[in-house]
């Protein structure tokens, strides 16, 4: 089969590897649809990754083989991932104690989806429902990051809200916000497609802070006081500290964004509002039934989002187009059949 293998920073290579076959508990998928995560692009850019890795974690497609201790999947299931097994209550993170989100490329990892073909275990795939195709399904990672952030932070009804970074994981908790009860959701990023899909989804404004100011924006909007919530989805170097500026006192930063450079932060400008910021990573294996549910019920919207599909020899040059600060991408999508 073809699959996109890492070489070495910035490169990624088409190449053909060995077909998969399933163990006793895994099915093998074709691969319909895989979409390119921002995670991703960061590892490919800073070469945070051992070469020879399959990348693509974003994923649907339809099981065409499974091992013979497979008992919920047969060939012609439509399927997408999932988180695993659910269990009562918080699992913490199978990850060493001092984990950090860099290093993961350098972790045991699966041969990936940016591929024509994937082994998984049954335990992480879910079945498709008739009124959800595998293209959006191919987005329900991403949605599950971002439902778990709103759902960790205290969001209440009539909240005014402001998402920093309007890409995919912007533009999908924008859209939790409001099923979450958010009254106001205001949207920021310096890329003219982006926010163009942002108002598409609904955004009650939206900002470009290279050209306003940002927090007095926010502030004039929310009466002098300042946005409840705060979703930091940029990871670029000014938005931490506008996310802390931008809330009210005692107001909630979350904080979602992998930055993998050094970002501004000055807390003497909102320690004395007694402003909390709140890590999230992931979610729980519980939350992915919960993203099938809303993607089915077509509470969440994904036709804005995604702006390019490709086939699978076109990847190296989709993943350096979407370096690009001005690109006019936002969801990209491989079709890898």
């Amino acid at each position: 089969m073809k699959a996109a293998v890492f070489k070495e920073k910035n490169l990624l290579v088409v190449e053909e590897v060995p077909d998969p076959k399933p163990k006793d508990d895994e099915v093998v998928m074709k691969v319909s649809y895989c979409a390119i995560c921002g995670s991703d692009l960061h590892r490919y850019h800073y070469g945070m990754m051992s070469p020879g890795t399959i990348m693509g974690h974003e994923y649907s497609g339809i099981v065409v083989e499974v091992g013979k201790g497979v008992k919920g999947f047969k060939p012609g299931d439509r399927v997408t991932r999932s988180g695993g097994k659910i269990n009562p209550g918080r699992d913490l993170p199978n990850f060493p104690p001092r984990y950090s989100a860099k290093e993961r490329g350098f972790l045991p990892l699966r041969p990936g989806a940016y591929a024509q073909y994937l082994a998984t275990p049954e335990n992480l795939l879910l079945k498709l429902p008739d009124s959800l195709g595998e293209l959006e399904a191919s987005l329900i990672e991403p949605l599950t990051v971002s439902l778990h952030m709103i759902r960790i932070s205290n969001i209440r009804l009539g909240d005014k809200v402001i998402v920093l970074g309007a890409g995919p994981i912007g533009l999908l908790a924008q859209q939790c916000a409001a099923l979450a009860g958010a009254v106001q959701v205001y949207v920021s990023d310096i890329n003219p497609a982006r926010l163009k899909a942002a108002s598409e989804l609904g955004a009650h404004r939206v900002f470009n802070p290279s050209r306003v100011n940002l927090v007095q924006e926010v502030v004039a909007l929310t009466g002098g006081l300042g946005a409840d919530l705060a979703f930091e989805c940029a990871g670029a170097k000014p938005t931490l500290q506008q996310a802390c500026e931008a809330v009210k006192m005692g107001g909630r930063v979350m904080v979602v964004a992998l930055a993998w450079e050094r970002v501004d932060c000055l807390p003497v400008e909102w320690v004395g509002r007694e402003v909390e910021v709140k890590a999230c990573y992931g979610s729980l294996n519980s939350e992915w039934l919960i993203s099938l549910a809303l993607m089915a019920e077509k509470k969440i919207q994904t036709k804005p989002m995604i702006t390019q599909i490709i086939g699978l020899e076109e990847i190296q040059e989709a993943f350096q187009e979407l370096l690009k600060p001005d690109t006019p991408q936002v969801q990209v999508v491989v079709r890898c059949n």
